[in-house]
């Protein structure tokens, strides 16, 4: 056996005991050991008892002001749940394990002081990790085997390069991780990011530096008054999954500055909350990975750009690649409902290891394809024919100057072909192990459309509405047909899994209608398939 795996099952062995308390035990066992001479009932140094029960312990640290001034007035807690870099006392303990994380002189000296003993790495990351965990009191959300076996013998350090944060006044810098994966595994991890601004801000840049072992980093934008429906700190997409399908935007993994276009901009509101997607692949077969990622935003006052920039993006959860063999499937990227052109700036695709192809053309007013506005094959940068299709990472983005122009009552076809040359057949999914057909686009909106050139447009072999939508109770899914048609209609969580399929048969020309009831609140897209074409369009279910 690998001497390296041998070490890492030895020590999974021997923090089994350790795995059987909950993470805050861990950590309350760490404050009795080595925090208690400062912190107990006599000497009570920082108004913080840490020697009293484990629950008046918790309720001292989460979501509790300091009282050190220079803290309180950046808005830190002692422990801010889902925030390493809002959280004072792990500011206290880190001693330099996360540079970016070190007290300043107005925040007062290291913890524990002499002559206690000073944390190890391990235990320091321990904490790290239970706060970006959402620092909860009760269960086991830290892998202890990992980030012991990693301390103690090594492992994938994947620190980009440092970015060196803007000035206060022109933004500010977003720092995520560690995060742990074992050999020969993979993670798509969401955490809620409130951005907590004192007014409403544009984003004319964003600089990135990510891990190699990145696939992809989405920033996610919450609904109005949907955060609250997810919990603070790191989760997967086993746990929640996305909190949102409104994207401001996307990186692989080659993007470093991400420059918007003269006189545009991202508008961000004061309230705004975001949801950080970061998926990572650890194909090493025998070290630990510990990846990061570092971002820069870069604002201005509101009303300095011309037009705002915004993002769409047409998944087809539809996909089923028989196994050994080749499938390809078209889909229709329109909005009956938009009042405006869309004027493209970015148009991308993305697949997993299946992929062979991705093409995307006009959608002419009678529903054939027009001209083609982009090619699989091409490199990523769109700079020529390179005569395969680049799945994933690689896939291409294609810049337009000038913008390509597009209504979005007849909108885009796309096009994904697959060879799946496994046993067994493949469906969308999550993981690299699945499939996936994507295509998106950043725009700004264009030219007003006429009111009457709307209604009289016949591009749309069907228009649907979901109505109430948010909805609390059930919906109602409501279509016209043009002619008797075969017509699939079925609905998707986030994660691709089929909520419910509504109908799967010949309807007859005219208007038909369903009831949609979903039981848990979140995000859901209505698939509606006419004739081979599908159609999608996003739901939320809201709390009863």
């Amino acid at each position: 056996m690998n001497p390296k795996k041998l070490l890492f099952l030895v020590v999974c062995f021997s923090t089994q005991m350790m795995l059987a308390q909950s993470t805050y035990q861990q950590i309350y066992s760490i404050f009795q050991a080595k925090c208690s001479g400062c912190h107990n009932s006599s000497t009570n140094s920082g108004l913080l008892n840490l020697t009293a029960a484990p629950s008046a312990v918790y309720a001292a640290l989460v979501n509790h002001a300091p009282v050190n001034p220079a803290a309180v007035s950046k808005g830190f807690k002692r422990i801010t749940p889902g925030y390493p870099h809002r959280s004072f006392l792990l500011r206290k303990v880190n001693n330099g394990l996360d540079p970016d994380n070190n007290i300043t002189n107005a925040e007062g000296g290291i913890m524990p002081s002499p002559p206690n003993p000073s944390l190890t790495n391990y235990e320091i990351e321990l904490i790290r990790q239970w706060v970006l965990h959402g620092a909860p009191e009760t269960g086991t959300v830290v892998d202890t085997a990992l980030i012991n076996t990693f301390y103690t013998t090594g492992g994938i350090n994947s620190v980009p390069v440092p970015l060196t944060p803007p000035s206060p006044s022109a933004g500010f810098q977003v720092h995520l991780g560690k995060i742990f994966l074992a050999p020969s595994t993979e993670t798509e991890i969401f955490i809620k990011y409130d951005l907590k601004l004192a007014d409403t801000l544009e984003i004319n840049r964003i600089e990135l530096s990510q891990s190699p072992q990145s696939h992809h980093f989405v920033i996610y934008k919450y609904f109005e008054g949907h955060a609250v429906n997810f919990p603070e700190g790191l989760r997967d997409t086993t746990m929640n999954g996305h909190g949102s399908t409104n994207i401001l935007t996307a990186f692989s993994p080659q993007t470093t500055d991400h420059v918007l276009p003269t006189g545009t901009a991202y508008l961000v509101p004061q309230n705004e909350i975001w949801d950080l997607n970061y998926h990572l692949v650890n194909s090493s077969p025998d070290s630990i990975l510990a990846a990061e990622i570092y971002f820069n935003v870069y604002t201005q006052p509101k009303g300095t750009a011309q037009k705002y920039m915004y993002s769409k993006f047409f998944p087809n959860f539809s996909i089923v690649i028989p196994a050994n063999d080749s499938a390809s499937f078209t889909s229709i990227a329109a909005d009956t409902a938009e009042t405006n052109m869309w004027d493209i700036w970015i148009l991308y695709t993305h697949t997993h290891r299946f992929g062979v192809d991705y093409d995307v053309w006009k959608r002419n007013p009678d529903g054939s394809e027009g001209q083609q506005v982009y090619e699989g094959f091409y490199n990523f940068e769109y700079t020529f024919d390179q005569g395969y299709y680049a799945w994933g990472v690689e896939a291409p983005q294609r810049h337009f100057d000038p913008f390509l122009e597009i209504n979005p009552k007849d909108g885009l076809l796309h096009k994904a072909s697959y060879y799946n040359y496994t046993n067994a057949p493949v469906y969308f999914g999550m993981t690299s192990q699945d499939e996936m057909m994507v295509m998106g686009f950043q725009y700004t909106e264009g030219a007003s459309l006429d009111p009457s050139a709307i209604k009289e447009n016949k591009a749309d072999e069907i228009s649907f509405k979901v109505y109430p939508n948010p909805f609390s109770g059930e919906a109602k899914v409501s279509y016209a047909l043009k002619g008797t048609a075969d017509v699939k209609i079925e609905v998707y969580n986030m994660l691709g899994g089929i909520v419910e399929t509504l109908f799967n048969a010949q309807q007859t020309k005219g208007i038909h209608t369903h009831t949609l009831r979903i039981e848990l609140p979140g995000i859901y897209f209505l698939n509606v398939t006419v004739n081979g074409k599908t159609y999608s369009h996003k739901m939320i279910k809201t709390n009863e």
